[in-house]
């Protein structure tokens, strides 16, 4: 392995800070029709900060890549009080808070200009070795972070959700070149956009998300078709299932469950 492959030394880890913080000041465009921070603005802030964060420990996506690896993001749950709006300022807040089997674990916490926090959340992460496709042993690239760890701000279960029952509703999107990350496939943020997307109209006008969990299953590339599928948990329309398959060959991307509560 080359020297800039190899996991981070403990110098660098220690250099960095434990908990890495991120100010976003929120944009026209990052809020939704209703004027609230979008699912989708907060996927990108918690990847962003995460991203950095890494790096700083050393152990970035781009210096994972020369060595033929990669993060890939498997579970998250976030839990949302509530949102803020266009032109507030808010703050992420990230740290390593340990390792389970192959995972890496992460919290995050968002905060807004009084430092009140409006949603909290837990992931998992794999290291994916890019030439025999395959999760591989996640110690050597965390071991050091035990330095830094702190404690869970959500329960970390992150269990594998079940599978669903059948999910009549369907929408059918084309997977862009703009969907695409560094490891050329569909980044993340867009599956959450997809999964939206099938959630019914009315209760994206009228309700606010209050959390959403989500299992990450397998890839998806340039001009997949993708078939994303909402199947309601009883009549109240605050609890849906959701699925993201392929339409070619019917391979399951993503399993997901939001919470909603009338806004």
């Amino acid at each position: 392995m080359n020297p800039n492959d190899a996991p981070p030394d403990a110098e660098a880890v220690l250099s960095a800070p434990k908990i890495w913080q991120e100010r976003f000041d929120i944009r026209s465009y990052e809020v939704d029709g209703r004027n609230r921070l979008s699912l989708i603005s907060i996927f990108n802030f918690l990847q962003h900060a995460a991203s950095n964060h890494a790096a700083a420990l050393g152990v970035s996506t781009r210096r994972l890549l020369r060595g033929h690896h990669t993060w890939l993001l498997s579970r998250l749950k976030i839990k949302i009080e509530w949102l803020p709006g266009w032109r507030d300022s808010i703050k992420v807040r990230t740290w390593p808070s340990g390792s389970r089997r192959l995972f890496a674990l992460r919290d995050f916490q968002m905060q807004d200009h009084r430092n009140r926090v409006f949603a909290k959340a837990v992931s998992a992460w794999l290291v994916m070795d890019l030439q025999r496709r395959r999760p591989v042993r996640v110690e050597p690239f965390v071991e050091k972070f035990a330095l830094l760890a702190g404690g869970h701000c959500l329960p970390d279960g992150l269990e594998k959700l079940p599978a669903p029952a059948s999910c009549p509703a369907e929408k059918t999107f084309a997977v862009r070149y703009r969907d695409l990350d560094l490891n050329q496939h569909v980044n993340n943020v867009s599956f959450v956009e997809w999964l939206v997307e099938s959630v019914p109209l009315k209760v994206l006008q009228r309700s606010l998300p209050v959390e959403l969990e989500i299992n990450f299953l397998a890839e998806a590339f340039y001009e997949d078709r993708i078939l994303a599928a909402c199947r309601p948990l009883g009549a109240a329309d605050t609890c849906f299932d959701h699925i993201l398959a392929r339409q070619q060959d019917g391979r399951e991307l993503l399993r997901a469950r939001s919470m909603w509560r009338p806004a």
